[in-house]
């Protein structure tokens, strides 16, 4: 059973890549859903079409599922580039009386997710590289 620095087996790295790419699946659905459920019917905005404000909130994640869930590594280290501004705006939200709830909910889905993906992408990295070893003939790439 080959072994990396750190002393975790391949069986051990794919259980760790499968449940951190369960937990970015999850968390990535339920910050789109709340975020859904929060602009079309908890709070809809009054002075704006509701539906072009979700589409704005939204769309940006919708476009990273079908990536998410093809289990690719780069795109979940560019989600985490993406959910910055959702968790500073959750903060926000976070700090004001009538949001406060909602706004803790969207911060810690987006810290979850952050979490998720950015480990994700590690271990699935390490995991790749230890399944396919580059051929001795080789130069090492840099």
């Amino acid at each position: 059973m080959p072994m990396i620095k750190n002393k975790l087996s391949i069986e051990q790295l794919q259980q760790r890549v499968h449940y951190s790419g369960l937990a970015t699946r999850l968390s990535l659905l339920g910050l789109i859903g709340l975020l859904s459920a929060w602009m079309l019917w908890i709070s809809p905005p009054a002075l704006a079409n509701p539906i072009t404000i979700w589409l704005v909130l939204t769309l940006p994640l919708v476009g990273f599922v079908p990536a998410i869930f093809g289990g690719r590594a780069r795109p979940h280290i560019w989600l985490c580039f993406v959910i910055l501004v959702y968790f500073c705006s959750g903060v926000i939200h976070a700090m004001t009386d009538k949001f406060m709830l909602l706004g803790l909910a969207k911060t810690m889905l987006t810290v979850v997710l952050f979490c998720s993906a950015m480990m994700y992408a590690r271990w699935k990295s390490i995991l790749q590289g230890m399944e396919s070893p580059q051929s001795p003939t080789q130069p090492p790439s840099v």
